[in-house]
């Protein structure tokens, strides 16, 4: 069963002096519960291509249809209520709020989400911390903790919802050996528990190569 039908003809960024066209006559048709590596070169539109699937851009010439329905007849109330619900978001950019703790951070979506999601189990946030080991920086602001420790919160705060899908943009890059097997093991695990469809950009080939499909992006000639 599909639950991404994406067809793209062109996404264009411009500036004052330049213009870039970028994914061009990209069709990229995603089942439930798959696992999907992006691969290219930089500026291919690699993360471009999360953003639209995320949702957050819809500025392209193209059509997408997510979980059976038309993206382009979602208000921008259900746009906001699937962002925080079904996609799982860990983008390089997805910035922790400096005023909350990394506790805080983490249970964020938890207090815009629907009354039916909001039946959260103790459990399953412990769980993931431990899994991905952060538990001695619950309690610290963003600015007291490392690059890596802030990747692997942001790592928590986009699964902390179960989405149906998580966009993983470099999950790993700026993490150690073991950490980068922690958080492939437990994105891989969702997978395979909740049947949780993967979409993951990356370099690193090895990791890549464990997904079940590698989608490769070449610059336009």
């Amino acid at each position: 069963m599909k639950i991404i039908d994406l067809k793209i003809k062109e996404k264009v960024y411009k500036n004052k002096k330049t213009q870039l066209s970028i994914l061009n006559n990209l069709n990229l048709e995603v089942n439930v519960g798959e696992k999907i590596a992006i691969v290219g070169e930089s500026g291919v539109g690699k993360s471009s291509l999360l953003n639209i699937i995320g949702l957050l851009d819809r500025d392209y010439d193209g059509e997408y249809t997510l979980f059976g329905l038309p993206t382009i007849n979602l208000h921008t109330s259900e746009l906001a209520k699937w962002r925080n619900e079904k996609i799982g978001f860990v983008l390089q950019e997805s910035a922790l709020i400096n005023s909350l703790t990394i506790e805080d951070n983490i249970k964020l979506p938890l207090l815009y989400a629907d009354s039916r999601k909001k039946e959260f189990n103790s459990k399953d946030f412990e769980s993931i911390i431990n899994a991905i080991d952060i538990q001695h920086i619950l309690k610290k602001k963003p600015l007291e903790c490392s690059g890596g420790e802030k990747a692997r919160a942001v790592f928590a705060r986009g699964i902390i919802m179960k989405p149906q899908i998580i966009l993983a943009d470099e999950p790993t890059a700026s993490l150690d050996i073991e950490n980068r097997k922690r958080i492939i093991n437990l994105l891989f695990k969702m997978n395979k528990e909740f049947n949780t469809t993967i979409i993951t950009v990356t370099h690193d080939l090895e990791i890549a190569n464990r997904h079940d499909r590698v989608i490769h992006l070449e610059r336009r000639k």
